[in-house]
């Protein structure tokens, strides 16, 4: 590993003169009461404007990797999805604009979310426990894409930006536009989005076969150097989106379509190998080929009296993914996976009693799940929730107290088979605004989890644990064949964090600390047996530890040039089982680093070193994974064209073209990270 010092900074001169531009929070609308990151106690960041333009790429978790306490769990390049404080999968929700995406990305590692980034305003993500807010499947965190799908304001004129953007990793092309206008009082939103690249450059070889070899696996007969091979994707989207607005609120619908084609690294499905009379053709390739079709539903109205407004959302997705066998004979397809979902919500803010303001909500959800052909290790599935919560706040002088409650309940219908959990979350904070420009808080969060559909039921019997695994199915994305325990329990977390913040002038900053205890923690853990040469893994539970920290700080360099900035930043989560030994499967390493900016009137260039150390502490089943040094440059130039603004740009990530390995990735042992990417692009915008 060629060895870098990530925190080089000749010298970190402060100036209270600092020449920065202003900063305007934005309102997070993924808080209930409507307020900027700054003037609540949950841990949010926003990523937004021209910092989300820079860090936007083909999928979720490498869009927000640069996030302190959020990475990406890939499955080949086609796949990243977030990873915050060490969770992921079910224990992650991710929005589209305030309502779940309702696909199957949170099933299996190498199923993608749908929602794009490239097409997003912003992307809120709140760090930690928000079951309060949006239940089950946000015990870990949340990740909020929101777009202008349905306005909510008439526009002045008619607005919109169409991009182009080139990546030299994989010969990635990317094309985006976005519209927005107005007439009377009716507003309207059009986008799309159009991708294509080849396999993926890498540095080395795809399959690390020491580390297989190490670990007792067995090694594969091909391996490519270079690339990753069957690693091209493609991807198409578009939305039309309309409101009605008027003096009081809006009513607004919005259409959208999804489709993307990508294929999973050669080892990824390990039971796709070739028969002897499949000799000389070779294993098959396999894709996952996606479509959905989403309709929301979006009104907002002020109301009179002690209520003050009422925002309610309504999606409804039918989705569906095949995954394909493609070899040299033709297509097959293998399994598909199909998931019809509604969700709706509803919020009602109150106005200020005192000094108490607050809002009470509803969620509702139904989730019609299935999985036919070979792969269908999880049975047919409705998915049935209900929820009602309360958030109030209380604000005495410089103190502002936020308490929150969220009563559940889930109901899974598979059959004859019939389970019901009933979820209590509570959380109670205080915000102490100790200067006109920093706070302090502390937070304590009691959240409950209901196992998923999944862990409960994985080829099952007639609603119980199977008892012959000769007619267990394999899932081929973790060469498993896993087992799932109907009498799982609720999993309980108890989180502590404290934090201090500094959001306004010269030097900003951002330091968290936290604890989060996890009763009855539900993982895949590996039983010693095997069944035709596969492993087979059961659903079980063990009570587990959460520790770690956040830290970011952004400071200026005036006395070097008044244009120059710095940043620094760190984060780190320990995770480790409290009954007996061992630590929880795929916790990423220790990151540290820091980023130079440049700003200079129509240009900026950026420079942002990462250092990941390596993650010595891995649970049973895995092996230790190298640190890395991450190396990334970007710039981009304005100007300004008969009122159209153009601007030029350019990414170069993983500069030092390092083999990059993460510990998030089930395949980080047949898929490691892009070699050095070269991406550029032009924005024009009016």
């Amino acid at each position: 590993m060629k060895v870098f010092p990530a925190w080089v900074i000749p010298a970190l001169v402060l100036s209270p003169a600092w020449a920065a531009d202003q900063h305007i929070e934005e309102i997070v609308v993924s808080a209930p009461l409507g307020k900027a990151a700054s003037d609540t106690a949950l841990p949010i960041a926003v990523l937004s404007g021209e910092a989300l333009r820079q860090e936007a790429a083909a999928s979720l978790g490498e869009t927000l990797s640069n996030e302190i306490g959020v990475h990406s769990a890939s499955f080949g390049s086609g796949v990243g999805n977030p990873v915050i404080r060490g969770q992921g999968g079910n224990r992650v929700r991710v929005l589209q604009d305030g309502v779940g995406t309702l696909d199957a990305a949170d099933i299996s590692p190498d199923h993608s979310y749908a929602a794009e980034a490239l097409l997003a305003e912003r992307i809120e993500i709140i760090r930690g426990p928000a079951t309060l807010l949006y239940g089950n499947g946000a015990i870990g965190g949340v990740i909020n894409v929101v777009d202008n799908r349905i306005p909510e304001k008439l526009p002045e004129a008619v607005s919109g930006a169409v991009e182009a953007r080139h990546a030299t990793a994989n010969d990635q092309n990317s094309s985006v536009f976005r519209f927005d206008g107005g007439v009377g009082q009716f507003a309207w939103h059009l986008d799309g989005l159009y991708r294509e690249s080849n396999n993926l450059d890498i540095a080395g070889s795809a399959i690390d076969t020491k580390a297989l070899a190490a670990a007792g696996e067995e090694v594969p007969d091909h391996n490519t150097r270079g690339y990753i091979g069957n690693s091209d994707k493609r991807a198409d989207a578009w939305t039309a989106g309309g409101s009605w607005i008027g003096q009081r609120g809006f009513i607004g619908l919005s259409v959208n379509q999804s489709n993307s084609n990508y294929g999973l690294p050669p080892g990824a499905h390990e039971e796709h190998e070739a028969t002897p009379s499949d000799e000389g053709h070779g294993e098959a390739d396999i894709r996952l080929d996606m479509e959905q079709e989403r309709i929301d539903l979006k009104a907002g109205l002020e109301l009179e009296g002690l209520l003050q407004e009422l925002d309610f959302r309504l999606s409804h997705n039918d989705y569906q993914h095949r995954e394909l066998e493609e070899s040299e004979e033709g297509t097959e397809v293998g399994t598909v996976f199909k998931n019809k979902a509604s969700e709706g919500r509803l919020v009602v803010r109150h106005r200020p009693v005192g000094n108490w303001r607050g809002a009470i909500g509803l969620q509702l959800g139904d989730r019609e799940f299935s999985a036919v052909g070979e792969e269908a290790f999880i049975p047919p599935a409705d998915i049935s929730s209900g929820a009602l919560f309360l958030v109030e706040e209380l604000s005495i002088n410089r103190w502002t107290y936020e308490f929150g409650l969220r009563a559940e309940q889930q109901r899974i219908d598979i059959g004859d088979c019939k389970r019901e959990h009933d979820t209590v979350s509570a959380s109670a904070s205080a915000l102490w605004d100790f200067r006109d420009d920093s706070s302090a808080l502390l937070a304590l969060n009691r959240s409950e989890r209901a196992p998923t559909v999944e862990e409960l039921y994985s080829n099952s019997q007639n609603c119980n644990k199977t008892s012959d695994l000769n007619t267990a199915v394999e899932h081929a994305a973790t060469a498993r064949i896993e087992v799932g325990n109907p009498d799982l329990d609720k999993e309980l977390s108890h989180n502590l964090e404290i934090g201090l913040r500094k959001t306004l002038g010269t030097v900003t900053a951002e330091l968290s600390l936290y604890h989060n205890e996890i009763q009855n923690y539900t993982y895949l853990q590996d039983s010693g047996l095997e069944v035709d040469e596969v492993q087979v893994a059961n659903f079980q539970q063990r009570n587990a530890a959460f520790t770690g920290y956040e830290f970011q700080v952004g400071l200026p360099l005036n006395l070097v040039h008044r244009n120059l900035s710095a940043e620094l930043f760190s984060d780190y989560v320990r995770a480790r089982f409290t009954e007996g030994n061992g630590y929880v499967p795929r916790i990423p390493a220790q990151r540290y680093g820091t980023a130079l900016h440049y700003h200079a009137g129509k240009w900026s260039t950026h420079v942002r070193v990462s250092q990941v150390r390596e993650q010595d502490k891995f649970a049973d089943g895995e092996s230790a994974t190298d640190g890395y040094t991450l190396v990334e440059l970007a710039g981009d130039y304005h100007l300004t064209l008969n009122n159209v603004e153009m601007t030029l740009f350019v990414k170069a990530r993983n500069v030092l073209d390092e083999e990059i390995r993460s510990h998030t990735s089930l395949l980080k042992n047949y898929a490691p990270e892009a070699g050095r990417n070269i991406e550029s692009g032009i924005r024009l915008s009016f």
